[in-house]
């Protein structure tokens, strides 16, 4: 513990003074989605794909093998059934082709035992990923003003005992979840890779900071299931994946805050009730103001990704990194840059 002398009840004063005040800041939950068309479509002549496990890494829980191919179907699936695409997704079930037992077990998809011709899929071309999970913990310190250490507290009247108090220290935590995925297209009619595609996708969170007056620990049970969020980050990357073959939806959801200016803080409310055209003239408003409000470039860009307008809500994405290096300002621009001249209109 350390000991703080002195101005004890006026740093005491100025905590609860602090906790009461509130934030004048509005916070806003957006959840919006729209279709992209794909970059190069399938391989011509190709109606099946089958797709085989993936391979995880040595520390990733087997579960993401088939959990990975599992998100893949479904996206497939649904290209199929609400976009038109003409492929269907084919099992093992419908085994007939025959290729080099060799090339079998390089993806998964081997039915005997050693060097013999094995069975395959009766499916025009395949998908093999691969799947390396990371979750890294850290501690944090916080200090928290130990209010039973106030002299004449507890009944024995205010400033009874003098004015000194303690700090104490408790523990939080920081968790980083890192995806690395690989997906490949295999063209089993003309033997060749048709499309790859890798890439690296990270989410942070951490416990909340301890309260300022007798706050306590808090531990990992207090962040969300760490599964549930690679969930969202395999299926993000399976996304960018899929929709380079065929018509993809992409799910967006963004937490915008305002920088607590009147027009900033309005941009965000209309936000939250879904009126985007009036947010973005609000982050408009805010911004013609304060050119550098970073906050507010974020939320011209969420509002206008949520209609529809890729290009310029990339603008604005990359106008709040100028502002400030922030992890969703930085994922948001990735995801633009990727999708932003492949937004369905009308979707």
């Amino acid at each position: 513990m350390r000991r703080m002398t002195n101005c004890g009840f006026a740093l005491l004063g100025l905590a609860l003074v602090t906790i009461g005040s509130g934030c004048s800041s509005e916070l806003a939950r957006v959840e919006f989605s729209y279709v992209v068309d794909p970059v190069k479509g399938l391989p011509p002549g190709l109606d099946t794909i089958y797709i085989a496990p993936a391979n995880v890494g040595p520390n990733t829980d087997p579960q993401w093998s088939d959990l990975t191919a599992t998100v893949l179907k479904n996206l497939i699936q649904e290209s199929r059934d609400s976009f038109g695409t003409q492929v269907a997704v084919t099992d093992r079930r419908d085994t007939e082709g025959t290729m080099a037992e060799a090339d079998l077990k390089a993806a998964g998809m081997s039915s005997q035992q050693g060097g013999a011709p094995g069975m395959l899929e009766a499916a025009d071309g395949r998908i093999m990923s691969n799947v390396n999970i990371k979750v890294d913990v850290q501690e944090r310190k916080d200090q928290t003003l130990d209010i039973t250490s106030i002299g004449g507290w507890g009944g024995h009247g205010a400033g009874g005992g003098g004015a000194d108090m303690q700090t104490r220290e408790v523990t939080g935590y920081q968790r980083t979840m890192t995806v690395q995925t690989e997906f490949k297209l295999l063209d089993n009619t003309n033997n060749r890779v048709w499309d790859l595609k890798a890439g690296t996708y990270t989410a942070t969170d951490e416990t909340a900071p301890a309260s300022p007056i007798y706050g306590s620990s808090r531990g990992l049970g207090d962040l969300p299931a760490a599964d549930r969020i690679i969930a969202s980050l395999v299926d993000q990357g399976a996304r960018e994946f899929v929709s380079g073959l065929m018509a993809c939806r992409i799910n967006v959801t963004a937490h915008v805050k305002s920088s607590g200016s009147k027009e900033c803080n309005n941009g965000v409310k209309m936000l939250r009730g879904g009126f985007y055209r009036e947010a973005l003239a609000s982050f408009q408003s805010a911004l013609a103001e304060k050119p550098d409000d970073h906050r507010a470039a974020y939320g011209a860009g969420v509002a206008c990704e949520a209609m529809g307008d890729g290009e310029q809500a990339l603008k604005y994405y990359r106008q709040a990194l100028t502002g400030e290096q922030n992890a969703e300002y930085a994922s948001a621009r990735s995801r633009l840059e990727a999708y932003a001249t492949r937004i369905r209109k009308g979707a």
